[in-house]
């Protein structure tokens, strides 16, 4: 096999750039490195050149670049210096090597055609996608061609997305939360914070779950930036009622859990209370044995109506005070 500066031809890259009526003749090795730029032709590794990759490559992030110099400076191994800087081997040595011999750890210039979209054109791209004027990156081409902004594929605008640091992410759908409502939900889990598994042993979660008849729209698509925690602009608002086709009722302990029943269409504070008196009240009874238990349940409306309190008082039943808009103990909200 043909040698370059101790390369196989086989890892590094070859291609031909037309100058002034001129044709230079370029090589790179794996780290694309520049090792010939010559008139000449190089004629025998032309012969012997394979095909190109055409893999993609991650591009280092400059901060992470200056880490590696900083920390081959204080005497880092290259497995530790790329441990730490999350980068492979070859990527810290390729860092490393750039410096050595350029003293720059910024981009190279490259050769060959330059990309068809300015910087500013894919930040403008890259806001369009953060602001949710579109969804995918096809809707995003079509727009961008619209308005006369940029006329490229879905396919390079998808790529200049994810070189602008966004990712396509699945909407998941969340209540609507004001700031009272995260007030509340704070003092309760402030209040209730040192109960001990004994006490939560004594609540009896009731719900309904409703099976819409529309479509949900949890599964659309959102251009965003990676984080840590829940992104605000993925989340799809969600507020009660909504196309209900049937509705089921179940209660649940930490002694068991009812059968299923059957709703008879949207249940109000009258039907509420009758599902109660002929579910609840047995179960109690089986579960707790008359000892002292605590009911939790949501603020839908029809839990908060004036018969169904005057239900529990009657019946001396002690009802945990849930705050609104809250995941619900009761895992039938997941059926």
């Amino acid at each position: 096999m043909i040698m370059t500066q101790g390369l196989p031809f086989d890892h590094v890259r070859c291609w031909v750039k037309t100058k002034n009526k001129k044709q230079l003749f370029f090589i790179q090795n794996h780290n694309s490195i520049p090792i010939y730029v010559a008139t000449a032709k190089p004629v025998q590794y032309l012969s012997s050149m394979g095909r190109t990759s055409t893999r993609r490559r991650h591009r280092i992030a400059y901060v992470n670049r200056i880490r590696i110099l900083t920390l081959r400076e204080q005497g880092c191994k290259l497995s530790q210096i790329a441990q730490q800087t999350k980068v492979t081997l070859g990527a810290a040595r390729t860092v490393l090597h750039k410096w050595k011999r350029h003293h720059t750890i910024q981009d190279l210039p490259k050769t060959g055609r330059p990309s068809i979209l300015d910087d500013r054109t894919k930040r403008r791209l890259a806001r369009m996608a953060l602001r949710g004027d579109v969804e995918t990156a096809t809707e995003l081409a079509q727009t961008a061609a619209a308005q006369d902004i940029a006329h490229v594929s879905a396919g390079i605008i998808r790529n200049v997305l994810h070189d602008e640091g966004l990712k396509a992410m699945h909407t998941i759908r969340r209540p609507l939360l004001t700031r009272a409502h995260k007030r509340k939900r704070l003092d309760f889990a402030l209040t209730h914070r040192d109960w001990t598994v004994q006490q939560w042993k004594q609540v009896i979660s009731s719900d309904e779950t409703p099976i819409l008849a529309r479509p949900s729209d949890t599964h659309k698509l959102r251009w965003v930036k990676p984080t840590h925690g829940l992104n605000p602009k993925l989340v799809v608002p969600t507020v009660q009622g909504g196309g209900v086709a049937i509705m089921v009722w179940r209660c649940i302990s930490t002694y068991g859990f009812h059968d299923f029943v059957l709703l008879d269409g949207t249940v109000d504070a009258g039907g509420y209370v009758t599902v109660l008196q002929h579910y609840l009240l047995p179960a109690l009874e089986s579960y707790f044995h008359g000892c002292p238990c605590i009911f939790q349940q949501d603020n839908a409306a029809v839990h908060t109506a004036h018969d169904v309190h005057e239900f529990f008082h009657a019946r001396h039943l002690q009802v945990l005070d849930w705050p609104p808009h809250s995941p619900d103990l009761n895992i039938i909200g997941h059926v």
